[in-house]
């Protein structure tokens, strides 16, 4: 489950009163500005943080700050920190990357980064607050808890292409794994290292004796300086040592050793000076993240942890706040990590009571990540197990699919199975994510507990029966046991209660699912609506917006594309965060209206859609939506012509068919897809092998479960009959072609029936049977015209161009023909060609309507002109572009985008 933000990691402690002032490091960190970083990279406790504040207090800047920490080490989560706080200085800096950030499955952080990094620049460059010149800062903290590579690469790219006006901080134990060398010789970072940062011999004295005041004579301040080497925290545990402390110069006489040793000797030294019930507050709260009063008074079992928390931060005992009312605290890093050790020595035994009760805390603030950490933390599965199930519903309710999958995964599988929710929420969300081994066999575990205890109410068999019968359809489905789907599906909505709006909804896609495999659209789209009613009924707009979208791929079908847009821009509509803003959920129907668009030919917004439909459809993690977004966006990249970046799609599209058995329908149109691919690229052998392999003939039933994939095979054999390739076979063609156009009349498939019919066009054409190929094209476009098809047209090239040109005026609509005709792309055998005179307004619209099918006389009528004067242009345009005949000066102003200007 996403957690929100904690601003407290965003938060920058305020400055103590009393400190040793660094003119000499501010003067450096001012310099630095000039370039695009500063890297301040020493060991622990040599001042880094404090130094940055004093920075910053004594700066005009805009800083945006991020405190680190081990949880950090997450691309999503770390960017998501990142993006908020650039927020905190210019707000409304990327909201809906950071709502992206925060979903369940959130996207590859590279495909956002991009955006992020042109964002800030247009927000720095534009944004009222910001003057002309004026930086602001980036702060990472604490950056060497970042260990995980990605985070370490995806920094160093934003790093490459920061902004001018953006300046970024890195304050860190140790170097970042960069190629700093570059970085020196481009001059674009300044360093501050343990040399600079270490406490000079004035620095040393000031501190002992005016902050810490210790009246320290001189010779044992130098002492003490030899023994540190300016290292300020060990200075300060050093003083802390040595307050109420009767022989100061014999205590730093024996102040040697490596750091790690003076560390772990200061730690027992501070602690030892410290009352007993003091010691043991530290050390039991340092297992906790964070510490506000209440949470610690709840694992302690006392009720004066305000009290204790003002006092050790009036102690300078390393407690940091987190906010300005001194409710949250949290240790400094160091101390906590000694703390913990420290406490598993002198109290081990408490440590997993700590946790639990820490866990019971966080179960009671509905803080649900810490209270299952905390129980894993404590080793309790037991405890981890009951949590997964109080909260698994509710978790799949808000698509929480992957963290309920993570925290179940790791128990021990025995363990799982003694419960038989725990069953059904692992079989649905190894469903959802793809991996789809053993989810019968958790199914079957869950049905035998089902009959096995007689604790069970009446109401809870049957709901977990229904809940059981809703993920066994969905695994029939993608399995292809399409009886069992609706078999399934309909017992679970016989059984669930009224009120299980969310499951009953999640059984109606599987049976509606089911009927489209059966290819009957009616019950099919009606399953669908049905769905997305019983789902709005909860309030659980995830699931309406999916059913919406399968009720409109089943209008889709019916050549219904208008009324499809409509339903899915419902779907967008349902599926928007609070502000408009779109979420994981808006994926598919996006991905959807891609597929319209493009049918539409506006390749632009079709691309648009589908690439943010994929990028949305990944953070939500449902490996069909998933599949579902990629084909749409492989579609783009066809018409597009991208040939190396429809492969790209296709590859991953196959590894995760690989990985997963997904939906049948998607695998057709990936066969849909392929086979395009390789007959626009001239991959005839490629296509041929696929053929063979896939099992596929002419006579064999066909499978509406796999969206009538043998109109793959036609196309294919199509092309070899147009392209006149040795082994065509026209009439195994046409047979083929003919029994598609019987299954999509007898289903009611229009949107099928009119890509078989321009195929079947195009063979006729090719065997030299020109009355029947314009009569199957004739019957397309009366087919296709209601809704405006282009892209199944066009998409056939200049074939089906000649044939369109050709096509009797009296039949199908002329200026739906003359649309088409317009659409389609140059014709690459003219490249290269050039006017040697330009052609004038008026020859220009000629020429638009010479590559209509209207006549000279009817392009006279069109223009209000006389048709010799028509004839005299269009001499005029022959002579300009050097042929003698329509179709050629057709085809050279098309290359020439002269009919577009």
């Amino acid at each position: 489950m996403a957690v929100p933000l904690l601003r407290t990691k965003l938060y920058i402690s305020p400055l103590k009163s009393e400190i040793v002032a660094r003119p000499r490091l501010i003067r450096k960190l001012n310099a630095g500005l000039l370039r695009s970083a500063t890297l301040i990279s020493a060991p622990a406790g040599f001042g880094k943080t404090t130094l940055l504040r004093e920075w910053i207090t004594d700066q005009d800047l805009k800083i945006a700050w991020f405190s680190i920490d081990q949880g950090d080490n997450n691309p999503v989560r770390f960017w998501a920190y990142v993006v908020a706080a650039l927020q905190s200085v210019e707000p409304g800096l990327g909201e809906q990357i950071l709502a992206a950030l925060q979903t369940p499955q959130p996207p590859s952080i590279d495909l956002l980064l991009a955006d992020l990094i042109n964002e800030i620049s247009s927000h720095s460059d534009s944004h009222p607050d910001t003057p002309p010149g004026k930086k602001f800062v980036l702060v990472l903290d604490d950056y060497h808890l970042i260990t995980d590579s990605a985070v370490q690469d995806l920094l160093f790219f934003f790093l490459e292409n920061l902004p001018s006006r953006v300046h970024l901080v890195i304050s860190s134990r140790s170097d970042p794994p960069w190629p700093l060398a570059r970085l020196r010789a481009r001059r674009k970072l300044l360093e501050l290292r343990a040399d600079d940062l270490r406490f000079t011999s004035q620095e040393v004295a000031i501190f002992l004796n005016q902050v810490m005041k210790l009246d320290i004579a001189p010779q044992d301040v130098a002492a003490l300086e030899k023994r540190t080497e300016g290292w300020i925290v060990g200075l300060q545990m050093a003083a802390l040592s040595m307050k109420n402390r009767g022989e100061i110069s014999s205590f730093i006489q024996a102040f040697t050793g490596t750091n790690r040793f003076i560390l772990d000797y200061l730690l027992e030294e501070v602690l030892e000076q410290q009352p007993l019930n003091i010691q043991a507050f530290l050390l039991k709260t340092a297992l906790l993240d964070r510490l506000t009063a209440p949470l610690c008074d709840f694992v302690l079992e006392r009720d004066d942890s305000q009290h204790i928390l003002l006092q050790l931060e009036k102690a300078n005992l390393f407690l940091v706040p987190l906010d300005d009312q001194r409710q949250w605290f949290r240790y400094h890093h160091l101390f906590s990590e000694l703390l913990q050790n420290q406490l598993q020595l002198v109290y081990p035994q408490e440590v997993t009571p700590l946790h639990q009760k820490a866990s019971q805390w966080f179960e009671t603030q509905g803080d649900v990540d810490q209270t299952v950490a905390h129980a894993f933390a404590a080793h309790d599965d037991q405890r981890v197990a009951q949590l997964c199930v109080k909260f698994g519903e509710s978790m799949l309710q808000q698509n929480k699919h992957s963290m309920l999958s993570a925290w179940i995964e790791v128990l021990p599988q025995e363990l799982v199975y003694q419960r038989p929710w725990l069953c059904v929420y692992q079989s649905w969300t190894r469903h959802w994510a793809g991996i789809r081994e053993r989810g019968e066999e958790c199914l079957e575990n869950a049905e035998r507990m089902l009959t096995s205890d007689d604790s069970l109410s009446q109401v809870e068999r049957d709901k977990l029966a229904g809940s059981i019968a809703t993920v066994r359809a969905h695994y029939a489905l993608v399995n292809e046991r399409l009886p069992q789907a609706i078999e399934q599906a309909s017992k679970a909505l016989r059984l669930l209660p009224k009120s299980n709006y969310y499951t009953a909804g999640t059984a109606g896609v599987a049976l509606g699912g089911a009927y489209l495999g059966q290819g009957d659209i009616t019950r099919a789209e009606e399953a669908f609506r049905e769905c997305a009613a019983t789902a709005l009924k909860g309030g659980f707009v995830f699931r309406a917006s999916s059913a919406l979208c399968y009720a409109g791929m089943q209008q889709v079908k019916q050549a219904r594309l208008k009324v499809a847009e409509q339903t899915f821009q419902k779907a967008v509509s349902l599926a928007r965060l609070p502000g408009g803003r779109l979420s994981p959920d808006c994926g598919f129907p996006l991905a959807k209206l891609s597929e319209l668009a493009l049918e539409w030919n506006d390749l632009e917004q079709a691309h648009s859609l589908a690439a943010d439909g994929l990028k949305l459809c990944m953070q939500l993690g449902h490996v069909d939506l998933i599949a579902e977004a990629s084909i749409a966006l492989a579609r783009v990249q066809l018409a597009d012509r991208d040939f190396t970046g429809v492969r790209a799609t296709l590859q991953q599209l196959e590894s995760l068919s690989l990985q997963t058995k997904l939906d049948p329908w998607v695998l057709g149109w990936f066969d849909e897809c392929r086979v395009r691919l390789w007959l626009a690229a001239g991959e005839l052998e490629q296509a041929l092998y696929w053929a063979d392999s896939s099992g596929l003939q002419v006579d064999d039933p066909f499978s509406f479960h796999y969206d009538l994939h043998h109109i793959n095979l036609a196309r294919l054999m199509a092309a070899q009959v147009v392209q006149h390739q040795a082994g065509a076979e026209p009439t195994e063609c046409l047979r083929l072609l003919a029994r598609l156009l019987n299954a999509t009349d007898q289903m009611g498939w229009i949107h099928h029936k009119i890509q078989v019919l321009v195929l079947q066009a195009l063979v006729l054409q090719a065997i030299k049977d020109q009355p029947g190929a314009l009569e199957s094209l004739g019957v397309a476009l009366a087919l296709a015209q209601p809704d405006g098809y282009i892209r199944t047209f066009i998409s056939e090239g200049s074939e089906l161009q000649r044939l369109l040109s050709n096509l009797p005026a009296q039949g199908a609509s002329r200026r739906y023909v003359t649309r088409l005709l317009r659409a389609f792309p140059a014709n690459p055998i003219h490249q290269g060609l050039t006017l040697v005179e330009p052609l004038s307004p008026r020859e220009i619209e000629v020429l638009r309507l010479l590559t209509t099918s209207l006549s000279v006389t009817e392009i006279a009528e069109e223009l209000v002109i006389s048709v010799n004067t028509a004839r005299s242009h269009i001499k005029n345009i022959y002579s300009k572009l050097g042929v003698n005949r329509r179709l050629d000066a057709i085809e050279i102003a098309k290359e020439l985008h002269l009919d577009q200007q």
